[in-house]
C-alpha cells in the first residue's frame, strides 16, 4: 500500500498533471505527497562560456550566478504552487529542494518513497534548454521505485464508471517487475484489470496473457485476457486497446529490448512517452 509519493515538479504543463495524479492517490490511500524541485547547477555550469583574462579562468562568471539565481527562483516558485495546490486539496505535502543533475537527485531521493510521479516529458533544464529534455528517461532506466508518468492534459476520470487499467504485458523480466511494482502498490484491483499481450502468433499472446493473468489470481485480483494477434508496431495497438476498454492507466515494464533492438526498431516505451494520453505505471 502507498504510504508516500515523490512528485518531480519542473513547472511544465505534465508537472501540473502529475500533481493532480498525485492528489488523487493521496486521496484515496492516505499517502504523503512530497513535492521535489531540483536546482540544476551542474547543467548550468556547464552551459557557461570558459572565460580567460591573463590565463586565469574566472570561477564564477556574472551570467552564471545569474541563471543559478533564477533557477532557485523557478524552483521555489514551483515548490510554493505545491503547496498551495495540497493545501487546498486538503492532502498531506512536504517540498524539498535539491542541487545537481535533476536525475540523479530524483532516483536518490526515490529511494525515500513508495512510488514517483512525472511527466511523460520533461523540462528540468529549464534555464540552459529549450524544449523537453532526457530526465524521464534517464529515471526510468535507473530507477529504485516503480514511475507514473502523466500526460500534459488529463481528459478522463478515474471515478466514472466503466474504466479499466490495462496491464501491457510481453512476457519479459521489466513486464513481470512492474507488474508484481503494480500489484504490491496497493493500486491493483481498484478498477477492473485487462492483460493484453502482442505478438505475430496467436499461442504464444495467450500464454504470455495468461501468465500474468495467473500471478494476479494468487492475489485474489481478477483480470480478463486480451492476446491481440498482429504484425503491427506494439505502441499503436496497446493505445488502440486502452481506448477501446476506457483505461485509465497503462502497467508495463520500462525499457525491455536489448539497447541495438531499441535502436533499430524503436522502443515501446519511447513511443508511448510521447504519444499516450493516459498515464503509464512503468518500472525497468
Amino acid at each position: 500500500m502507498l504510504s508516500s509519493i515523490l512528485v518531480a515538479l519542473d513547472g511544465s504543463d505534465y508537472s501540473q498533471s502529475a500533481v493532480e495524479v498525485g492528489i488523487y492517490l493521496a486521496r484515496k490511500t492516505g499517502a504523503l505527497l512530497v513535492g521535489l524541485g531540483v536546482v540544476d547547477e551542474p547543467t548550468i555550469r556547464e552551459a557557461e562560456p570558459r572565460l580567460i583574462a591573463a590565463g586565469v579562468p574566472y570561477a564564477e562568471p556574472i551570467l552564471y550566478r545569474e541563471r543559478i539565481a533564477s533557477a532557485r527562483r523557478e524552483v521555489e516558485l514551483f515548490l510554493s504552487q505545491f503547496s498551495l495546490r495540497c493545501a487546498k486539496a486538503g492532502v498531506a505535502c512536504k517540498v524539498l529542494e535539491d542541487v545537481g543533475l535533476p536525475h540523479e537527485q530524483i532516483e536518490l531521493q526515490a529511494q525515500r518513497y513508495d512510488l514517483i510521479l512525472m511527466g511523460q516529458q520533461t523540462r528540468f533544464h529549464f534555464e540552459t534548454q529549450e524544449g523537453y529534455d532526457d530526465t524521464v528517461r534517464r529515471v526510468l532506466k535507473n530507477s529504485p521505485r516503480p514511475v507514473i508518468a502523466v500526460p500534459a492534459r488529463l481528459n478522463i476520470k478515474p471515478d466514472d464508471p466503466g474504466h479499466t487499467v490495462l496491464v501491457a504485458y510481453d512476457g519479459s523480466l521489466q513486464a513481470a517487475r512492474a507488474l508484481q511494482a503494480f500489484q504490491t502498490s496497493g493500486l491493483a484491483g481498484v478498477l477492473p484489470t485487462i492483460v493484453v499481450s502482442v505478438s505475430p502468433e496467436q499461442l504464444e499472446a495467450s500464454r504470455v496473457a495468461e501468465r500474468a493473468i495467473d500471478y494476479l489470481r494468487l492475489h485474489d485480483i481478477k483480470a480478463e485476457a486480451h492476446p491481440v494477434t498482429t504484425h503491427k508496431a506494439t505502441a499503436p495497438v496497446l493505445l488502440e486497446a486502452a481506448a477501446e476498454h476506457k483505461s485509465v492507466l497503462i502497467v508495463m515494464g520500462g525499457y525491455g529490448q536489448p539497447i541495438l533492438r531499441e535502436f533499430f526498431i524503436g522502443s515501446v516505451t519511447r513511443s508511448l512517452l510521447a504519444k499516450s494520453p493516459v498515464p503509464l505505471f512503468l518500472y525497468h
